[in-house]
């Protein structure tokens, strides 16, 4: 079971990021390209877990990468992308070199602080650790604040979004697309928090639930806008 959700969780997410990334470079809007490393990072994270399952236990390396990328990085990079889409520029920039040194600073952290690998082993059905094993203060609450804050811009720019469509009326299918995203930035962000706090399993279900969300809401929403943008061309 742990190898099935994590192996989907693995191409899912690879083949999200080179989606969003192909459509950075056809269109260089700087929101494609910080979703894209939040994605990339996401992979990453997700593959230390599919290493883990593989091996059959965690180790400190793997467990390190899995936090480092996946519970420090993706609801901040989600929610800095996010920006660029409903916030002035001189704010959104500033998010995003926030981010950058909140990553940067989380992963300093994060490859100092001692992991003791005995602990890896107290894990749940899924084979995810349950314990914690980074110190609350600085490591955990870092992670905290930065999903919080990110979140906190993924899913209200959402949201925000899903408003501004509803007021204009367009047809359902765009709303509901860019909704599904919005629910998925809250399940990611619901998951890491719980595991930042050391609470309990089903991390791999809710990773795969929450990047088929968003995969499927980024499909479907920019299906249509494209298929309306060929449809208004002079033929």
């Amino acid at each position: 079971m742990a190898l099935a959700l994590s192996s989907i969780n693995v191409l899912i997410s690879a083949v999200f990021t080179a989606v969003v990334f192909r459509q950075w470079i056809q269109r260089r809007k700087l929101q494609q390209l910080l979703w894209s490393f939040a994605l990339l990072v996401w992979t990453i994270a997700v593959a230390a877990e599919l290493s883990a399952t593989i091996q059959g236990e965690w180790t400190a390396f793997t467990y390190r990468i899995y936090y480092a990328f996946g519970a420090l990085m993706v609801a901040p990079w989600l929610g800095a992308g996010s920006l660029f889409l409903i916030a002035s520029r001189r704010l959104a920039k500033g998010s995003a070199i926030f981010v950058a040194a909140l990553s940067l600073v989380g992963v300093i952290l994060i490859a100092v602080s001692s992991v003791d690998a005995s602990r890896l082993t107290f894990t749940d059905s899924l084979g995810f650790v349950e314990v914690k094993i980074f110190p609350l203060i600085p490591v955990r609450l870092l992670i905290i604040i930065g999903n919080a804050l990110g979140s906190l811009a993924f899913v209200g720019s959402a949201l925000y979004s899903v408003w501004s469509l509803w007021r204009r009326d367009v047809p359902r299918q765009l709303t509901i697309g860019v909704l599904l995203i919005g629910v998925g930035g809250l399940v990611a962000a619901t998951a890491h928090s719980i595991g930042a706090l050391g609470g309990p399993g089903l991390f791999r279900v809710s990773e795969l639930a929450a990047i088929s969300l968003i995969f499927g809401g980024y499909v479907l929403s920019t299906f249509f806008v494209r298929s309306s943008s060929m449809a208004t061309q002079p033929t």
